[in-house]
């Protein structure tokens, strides 16, 4: 009798250590490693250094609605973004960089070819800067770390993302030294620049397309998938033009806007637009889904994270010297604040201004980031049936503006160029630190 009640009171405490074990697998572990996702999908993000950097709850962004008139759609060249890709966008993210020390003051030159590697330093040495914050909001294919730099302490946000496209890499060498020149200021003192950033903050990712940037400036040697569509087509690329992912994915007609990866009935395909993946410097592939990319997934979160507090979004781009804004299926107060907007930047840098009316849309060019931004300020939500932003109608002029945000596409030098000096001379004579 006295070793039966033993072997109970040793299947009574398993049973208690077994109950407890549970309790902290489901309340702390899975919580820990969701990083604070409950069951309605919410997910609040905390960063590594403490930083709770949003809540963010896919539900949020998602319609059962699709638009009424599908009819005018001539072809859909990509299938949309499934809810599923949407939640891995959102998920584990809020990635904040520790600081690593004290600040001092930081050298950027024009005269070096950066590997992107080189870069990430600069990014770490800023971080250290208590007007910082550094974070790593998602990987390319070849898992390479897309950062965003975050610099100042106000509420009104101007979000900047530049090297969507690989061989545009002019715009993370114009981004990284206006983050270390500002952040340099801003240590030294000026006084200037302080009360910028006391009601300011920039956040801006240098290169969302790092495995582009790499293979544009040092070639095949930096490809680490043997396998990769970029690895096996090289011979026919001109890298120098090229624009996709390593995927052969253009990660900006990748994005789920309300027109990616489709052409209306009306309109002409754009000569531009391909159907397949192409080596060709001018062949704009949506991808076999919209929303499909790593890069693309990084790009949603960041823009669902931020653009409730943004004044203004600038997609930074590299050949043309053109500033693009305006949308011709939003609104008419939207098209206004764009081209205000676009003048202001024309002031400085003295780029040709195109408007809505010089904008065409359903031709097969959507999906960029510039469309998915504007028609989340305009209250689309992503459809679960069509797997893009959604309204009721195709081709109709949305009016319901929710924010007065600016958006432009900004293209930046003459010509396409892997020249540092004449990427350093444009930066300088254009003004381009004005933003």
């Amino acid at each position: 009798m006295e070793f039966l009640r033993k072997i109970y009171k040793f299947i009574i405490i398993l049973c208690v250590l077994a109950l407890v074990f549970t309790f902290i697998k489901n309340y702390y572990f899975d919580t820990k490693e969701e990083k604070g996702k409950n069951k309605d999908g919410e997910i609040e993000y905390n960063g590594e250094n403490g930083l709770t950097t949003s809540t963010l709850n896919y539900k949020d962004y998602i319609t059962e609605d699709e638009e009424t008139n599908s009819d005018v759609i001539a072809k859909y060249l990509s299938d949309g973004m499934s809810i599923s890709d949407l939640k891995k966008a959102l998920k584990g993210k809020g990635n904040y960089v520790d600081k690593e020390g004290s600040y001092r003051p930081i050298s950027y030159e024009f005269e070096k070819q950066y590997e992107y590697s080189e870069l990430e330093k600069k990014f770490k040495s800023l971080n250290n800067s208590d007007i910082v914050n550094l974070e790593i909001i998602g990987s390319s294919v070849e898992k390479r770390n897309i950062y965003s730099l975050e610099i100042g302490k106000g509420k009104d946000k101007v979000l900047v993302e530049g090297n969507i496209h690989a061989a545009e890499i002019a715009p993370t060498l114009f981004i990284t030294k206006f983050a270390v020149d500002l952040v340099n200021s801003w240590e030294s003192g000026n006084d200037e620049i302080e009360e910028l950033l006391k009601d300011h903050t920039f956040v801006m990712i240098p290169s969302v397309n790092p495995d582009g940037y790499d293979y544009t400036l040092f070639g095949k040697s930096t490809l680490k998938d043997k396998k990769s569509f970029v690895y096996k087509e090289n011979d026919k690329i001109d890298q120098d033009f090229y624009k996709a992912n390593i995927n052969g994915v253009d990660i900006n007609r990748n994005m789920p806007s309300q027109l990616g990866g489709l052409y209306f009935k009306s309109k002409d395909l754009h000569y531009t637009v391909s159907n397949t993946k192409s080596p060709l410097n001018n062949a704009y592939y949506a991808g076999e889904s919209l929303g499909s990319e790593p890069e693309t997934q990084a790009l949603i979160y960041w823009i669902l994270k931020h653009y409730k507090n943004a004044h203004a979004y600038i997609s930074l781009h590299s050949a043309g010297r053109v500033i693009y804004n305006g949308k011709p299926h939003l609104s008419e107060r939207f098209n206004k604040i764009s081209s205000q907007c676009a003048e202001l930047f024309n002031e400085y840098t003295f780029y040709t201004i195109y408007d809505v009316e010089n904008e065409i849309d359903g031709d097969g060019t959507d999906g960029t980031s510039t469309d998915f931004i504007a028609e989340l300020i305009h209250g689309y939500k992503l459809s679960t049936k069509t797997g893009r932003l959604s309204t009721d109608k195709y081709d109709v002029v949305s009016k319901n503006l929710t924010q007065e945000t600016c958006v432009l596409t900004v293209e930046t030098l003459t010509n396409y160029t892997q020249s540092i000096s004449t990427i350093s001379e444009e930066y300088t004579s254009k003004s381009l630190v004005f933003w």
